[in-house]
């Protein structure tokens, strides 16, 4: 069955902008879908045969794929979490292994960011405690912004994770600023990473810098854009709970398009929409890739495509400087108090 059409379809005739114009949007999000889709169908069978494990743990798709950004070159970035009171570690782990066993004939599924089964009471308890770490915000940080289900009780377990901010007794009223600050923190944890396996580990730059200013940006912008978005529009707090918690982990470009409707200046996606549009088709592109992969730094400015897309940043960095003068102008008490001061 072939996945439905993507949400930004609707809006795309009041940007003035035809499927040709977004075409490589459209393209990553229909085919992501359509991954995420098949990945559910090769867990079926073994969720239908162990039933009861998987009523106490969940597995998401993180990464590109979780952001509807995916490509032919994309991996599977994948996430199982579990309740360490109804299993134990090592069960989650055996449970994690026969998931990989069951996508890897489909999927590439690399070590990187989730390398084991992740109690959900690890995430939960001590936000901002000594206990926290740039690992446990990262897994929270990805877990509501684009974690994709794909077998267990996915719901209850992002539902877990949100309510760590939603919920708590006294800082109740401050929870936008918890959530707030915490996807702060992940985006500079990105910017600092990016710099660490650059610097350090001496891996390959310009993808990642590439992506820094294009994808992890964006998302950073639709996060505090959404959350203006969320302050201006809905007064009730249990309102805004609900609604935050079913739109937090829309692929960037939905949620940037739904603030800029909401405070009537829609145009203002179109060009963030465009030049996403060229990073994405960019990445899609095995030549490209290869040549940016192998890019040296001390190069750059002989690479065509680096300057190309290099240029298409500073374009969507004035772009987004657009989208954060509108908020400051309808948001300034909430962008000052809470955002930047």
């Amino acid at each position: 069955m072939s996945p439905a059409p993507s949400a930004l379809l609707e809006y795309l005739p009041r940007l003035e902008l035809q499927r040709s114009d977004c075409a490589a949007v459209l393209t990553a999000d229909r085919y992501a879908r359509a991954r995420l889709a098949e990945a559910r169908e090769r867990l079926a069978p073994i969720v239908a045969a162990t039933p009861e494990p998987w009523r106490h743990c969940a597995a998401f798709a993180l990464g590109s794929l979780g952001r509807r950004e995916a490509s032919p070159e994309s991996d599977l970035d994948l996430a199982l979490l579990f309740d360490g009171q109804a299993l134990s570690p090592s069960a989650a782990d055996r449970l994690r292994d026969r998931t990989i066993a069951a996508l890897e004939p489909s999927f590439e599924i690399p070590q990187k960011t989730f390398t084991r089964a992740i109690d959900i009471r690890s995430l939960t308890r001590h936000i901002g405690g000594r206990e926290d770490s740039n690992e446990t915000l990262t897994y929270r940080a990805l877990l509501l912004t684009e974690g994709a289900w794909l077998a267990g009780s996915g719901r209850s377990f992002k539902r877990a994770v949100f309510s760590a901010y939603a919920d708590s007794p006294i800082s109740r009223g401050r929870f936008l600023t918890s959530l707030g600050n915490d996807l702060h923190r992940y985006y500079r944890t990105l910017c600092m990473d990016y710099r660490y396996k650059v610097d350090v580990l001496d891996k390959s730059w310009a993808i990642r810098v590439l992506k820094l200013r294009h994808s992890r940006k964006l998302w950073h912008l639709a996060n505090i854009a959404l959350q203006c978005w969320a302050v201006d529009a809905i007064d009730d707090d249990g309102e805004r709970d609900v609604v935050l918690a079913a739109r937090i982990g829309w692929p960037s470009l939905l949620r940037l398009c739904l603030v800029l409707d909401h405070f009537g200046a829609l145009e203002l996606a179109r060009e963030p929409l465009r030049c996403f549009d060229r990073f994405l088709a960019a990445l899609a592109d095995p030549e490209a890739r290869a040549a940016l992969t192998a890019l040296d730094h001390e190069r750059r400015w002989d690479s065509e495509i680096y300057v190309e897309l290099h240029r298409n940043a500073g374009r969507l960095d004035e772009a987004n400087a657009r989208v954060v003068e509108l908020l400051f102008e309808r948001c300034r008490p909430f962008l000052v108090r809470f955002c930047l001061l």
